[in-house]
This record gives C-alpha cells, structure tokens and sequence, in this order.
C-alpha cells in the first residue's frame, strides 16, 4: 500500500511541475496569435540547453601505441634473436654491422645472449646499452640462467662471488624461501647489467630416469617438490624485475629424447599429465607468473602430428585449463633439432605462430622469418587482429617490467 501511494505521489508531482510549466508558457505567449505563438515556442525550445553525451573514455595506451606502429614493427615485436658468432665464426662481444643491421632493418623485439657474448661487466653492459640504442622500441634482453648445468654469467666469477645454486640442490632443501632469495640475488646480478628477461624457472618434473636433457635442471621429481619451488622462484626473478618464462611446457622431464637433437616424445594420458606435468605450470600461471615457454614435445593422446609449439590443438586445449590470452607464450629455440630435422623453416614460422605463440626464439634466419609473416599477413593466413594480439601481449610484457614506458 506505502509503494502504491509513493508511486501516486511521484506521478502527482509530475503532473503538477507540467503543469506549472505549461501554464509559465501561456503567460509568456499572451496576447499572441497562433502563428506568432507556435513561433515563440519554437524559438524557447531552440534555446532551451540540451545535454551532449560525449564519450570521453581515453584510448588504452598500449592499443594506441600498436595503432601507430608500421607492419614491419609489428612483426619484429614477434622475434627474439640470438647474436652468438659472427660470420668468420667468433664470439661477439660488441655490436658490429651485421647485428646493428638485423636491429635496425627487421626491427626485433628482443635478443638473448649466451655465454659466448659474456664476458666482463663492462663489456655485458656496454653491449646491451648500445643494442638497446639502436631500437625504437626497447628489447627483451634475455639469458637462460637457471643457475647449476644452464649458467651463463652465474657460473662467471667476473660476475659472482658464488655460483648459481641448481634448482635440484634449491629443490632439496624444501625451503621456499631458499628459492626465493637465489632468485633474487639472480635477479639483481641479471638487473645491474641491462638484462630483463630470464627463460627460467624450469617447471618440469625430472620423473624419468633415462631423461638426459632435464636432470638437475629441474627443482625436484614430483608435482609437490617443483611445484611451490617454481612459483617462489619465478617470485624472486619478479621482484627484481625480470621477466621469468616457465618451460618447458607441457613438461620435458619425462621424455627420453632430447629435442635439441629431434622430436621428444611424452607417453602419457591426458589425465595423467592434469595430475602431474601440467601442475606446476597451471599453479604458477594462477599466482600470476604468466609466461611460458612451449617445448617441442609430442604428446600423441593431445595432438599425435605436431609438437605443442606448431599445434592449434595444443592451444585450444590449454584454454581449458587456464585463460591463454593473458599468458605470453614464446617457443623454444626455433633452430633446434626437433624443427630443423622435421620442417621446412618457413613452415615452422608460420604454424607456430598460427598455432598461438607469441614470441618466436631464435629463428635461424631472421629475413625469412620476417617474410614468412609478412607473406601470410599480405595473403590473408595472418590477419591484422592476430598480429595485433600477441603485440599487445608483448608491449604489455614490456612496460609491466618498465622495459617500454607509456605516458
């Protein structure tokens, strides 16, 4: 009865304030005759303020950003290099021509150097700084320092009083702060020299003996050992912003096979990589440590044709398991065994990226790489949103580490 006689009031009220408003009009217009009154009350409408609707919502920096970038800048975003020799065979230690040309004229997203390119502090730092200069947009500087048997300054005493601890020995001891902290005084040898991405920690289970490629590398050899290690780990990389990359997904420590050599293979159900390989990478990937390295591994009851880099199987998959478009997904080494052996280079580029992977490692040929894209971009394969959508994941990666600022 109270709602029914509100409502009655509301209306009353209504009525009254047109009245009032009607009856002001007909004062006004007194005296006028129709033509000059019609005339007068369109003139009071004319002038009456009329409430513009103006969408003021400023554009996301990152896409406005992209809207400005040419083709060729949006593709270079795709590629991580590596410079280890130059053309006679040497170590580079300094930016020469042809380093400063694959910068310059293919506009790459990053580079990752090896310990061949690393040699004092000076020379890292001299090295990176000037890579850094000749590219509009600022490079992922990477390394694969896991610490123990991947080392590549950790194990360098020019730059450390004491190496790198193995994830096996971290693993061991069962204390997460333990991970924490090497990969904090990691991250801040990594920092002081211009690095900012690190393809570590290594999330696979080492649950297979006559596993050769994994071993030591791995924090332990079950789920409940490697899978709270990874995230305290990648934590430490984090805090002193480095960007960790988990890998090898789905998981490298079960296999026999080494895909530096050529296609490794994972015999195991669906099921059973949910209730093992896959934890670590899940778990790590809710508390946010959100990219993954994809190795070339064949797991035949998810896609028994393609390794998880080149298969849209595999993608459509994971987007079962967590949300994909928020995880940067990089391939292993373009140039390993595994591709090289079993596909055509263009190939590889194209179906990697087709298959849902953002950034592609080391291509062997870089202008090929480039073109490859180009070509399925300008023949309709790759279209502008796709490009578009792992530039944005690339570029957000960037300026989350302060690597690329936007005002």
């Amino acid at each position: 009865m109270a709602k029914i006689m509100i409502c009655f009031m509301v209306i009353l009220g209504g009525i009254f304030l047109t009245g009032c408003q009607t009856a002001q009009i007909s004062e006004d217009h007194q005296g006028l005759n129709p033509i000059q009154e019609e005339a007068s009350i369109l003139e009071v409408a004319a002038d009456s303020p009329h409430e513009t609707i103006v969408d003021t919502e400023p554009m996301d920096p990152i896409d406005d950003m992209i809207r400005k970038m040419t083709l060729e800048e949006k593709i270079g975003q795709l590629f991580i290099i590596d410079i280890q020799n130059d053309q006679t065979g040497n170590a580079i230690l300094s930016v020469n021509e042809e380093v400063k040309d694959k910068i310059i004229k293919y506009k790459i997203g990053g580079v990752i150097l090896f310990k061949g390119n690393i040699s004092t502090k000076e020379q890292v730092l001299t090295l990176i700084d000037d890579m850094q200069a000749l590219s509009e947009i600022p490079l992922f500087i990477g390394v694969d320092e896991e610490g123990g048997m991947v080392s590549r300054i950790g194990s360098n005493p020019a730059f450390v009083e004491e190496p790198f601890k193995a994830a096996f020995d971290i693993g061991k001891t069962e204390d997460v702060e333990a991970a924490y902290n090497e990969a904090m005084r990691m991250g801040a040898v990594l920092k002081e020299l211009g690095f900012n991405l690190n393809f570590a920690p290594v999330a696979d289970i080492y649950n297979n003996d006559a596993n050769t490629v994994i071993g030591t590398r791995s924090f332990g050899k079950t789920k409940e050992q490697v899978t709270p290690m990874v995230i305290s780990f990648a934590e430490g990389l984090l805090a002193k912003n480095i960007q960790p990359v988990l890998k090898h997904f789905p998981g490298h420590g079960n296999t026999q096979e080494d895909s530096h050599d050529g296609l490794a293979y994972v015999h195991k159900t669906k099921e059973a990589l949910e209730e093992e390989e896959l934890v670590p990478f899940i778990e790590a990937i809710k508390q946010s440590v959100d990219s993954v390295m994809l190795g070339h591994l064949i797991v035949e009851a998810i896609d028994a044709k393609y390794p998880a880099t080149l298969s849209k199987k595999w993608f459509a998959y994971m987007d079962t398991l967590f949300n994909t478009s928020e995880v940067l997904f990089v391939t292993d080494a373009m140039n390993m065994g595994a591709i090289e052996k079993n596909y055509g280079p263009e190939e590889a580029v194209e179906m990697s990226f087709l298959a849902g992977n953002d950034i592609l490692l080391m291509p062997r040929d870089i202008k090929r790489a480039v073109d490859t894209i180009r070509n399925a971009y300008e023949n309709g394969r790759i279209t502008e949103e796709r490009l578009d959508q792992s530039v944005k994941k690339i570029l957000s990666k960037k300026v989350e580490r302060n690597i690329v600022g936007i005002e």
